[in-house]
């Protein structure tokens, strides 16, 4: 049978990426979290405050998941705590730029996740959790498009 051209990621490949995809959720939920501190000092609305736990809460659970996955395939997951936590000072226009901080990761995600579900053939175990993470990037990069228009329409 003829390849056509088809990308596949190795096992070693897959565990790199995974152990990528595990930093960024680490360092997503810590960004969360920061966001949520300062939006609640800030005084900015309850709603958003609010979304951003749910969020952090979230890229948490990813994180573990991933981490459990490296486990499984023969990896050691990295508990490196990231550094300090992205634009997370300041008020004012703070918070929209912290949510463009944030759709960014998730835009990030969005597309990594997306090219591994495509390229991992062999492990579909691995595919399956990273579509169903790929689901909630999606949802979250939504969320924060939706309340930047919020924002710039209320500013």
């Amino acid at each position: 049978m003829q390849d056509h051209g088809l990308t596949r990621l190795t096992s070693e490949q897959i565990l790199a990426r995974l152990k990528v995809a595990l930093a960024a959720e680490i360092r997503a939920a810590a960004d969360y979290e920061a966001h949520a501190r300062a939006c609640a000092a800030a005084g900015a609305p309850q709603d958003v405050c609010h979304a951003l736990v749910s969020l952090r809460d979230v890229e948490q659970e990813h994180a573990l998941r991933l981490a459990a996955r490296i486990t499984a395939l023969g990896g050691v997951p990295s508990s490196a705590s990231p550094s300090a936590p992205a634009g997370s000072e300041g008020t004012g226009d703070a918070l929209a730029r912290w949510l463009e901080d944030d759709l960014a990761a998730e835009q990030w995600a969005i597309v990594e996740y997306a090219r591994l579900v495509a390229t991992i053939l062999n492990d579909d175990e691995t595919a399956d959790l990273l579509a169903e993470l790929l689901v909630d990037e999606i949802r979250h990069a939504a969320w924060l498009k939706s309340a930047l228009r919020t924002l710039s329409a209320e500013g």
